[in-house]
């Protein structure tokens, strides 16, 4: 009589529930390599891997009052230098402009781009997303890109 034949005669022992069972059912993981900050529908940056090497950030912004997207993208070879007021600011310097991120909790933000872990940053819109992000978590307010005055021309000493 094999284990199969006992167990159909006189039953199985009933066995435990597992640790993962116990502690209860963990979120569906996102895709392979794939991160976003944030626990709802808001996802304030992340990194979407692709199939060759991820080597651009969007950045996007709400024009006001709509749900229309604005931004930019660029290339990770091209930013220069990466600035930050406490968590609440972060300038990317790129050649031909300045990012301006603000908001709350963007540390781990500020590390991950210095790091090219960013594929995307998104400002929040309560047009988009009615429900506002849990407090405690990282949220972009407004995304700003300063670009120099075509108009103003910087003069040097001998012109």
């Amino acid at each position: 009589m094999s284990g199969d034949d006992f167990d159909k005669v006189f039953g199985s022992k009933p066995q435990p529930p597992s640790f993962a069972q116990r502690v209860g059912k963990p979120e569906a993981p996102l895709a392979d390599g794939e991160t976003a900050a944030g626990s709802g529908p808001y996802k304030p940056y992340g990194f979407l891997p692709t199939a060759n090497m991820n080597q651009t950030c969007d950045v996007q912004r709400w024009l006001e009052k709509t749900e229309i997207a604005e931004g930019i993208e660029f290339q990770y070879r091209f930013l220069m230098q990466i600035g930050y007021v406490g968590e609440e600011q972060i300038r990317l310097f790129l050649p031909d402009c300045i990012v301006v991120v603000e908001g709350m909790y963007l540390r781990d933000l500020r590390r991950k781009l210095a790091r090219r872990q960013v594929t995307f940053i998104q400002q929040y819109s309560p047009k988009v997303w009615p429900t506002p992000p849990p407090k405690g978590e990282p949220l972009i307010e407004r995304i700003e890109i300063v670009r120099p005055d075509p108009l103003v021309t910087v003069k040097g000493r001998n012109s």
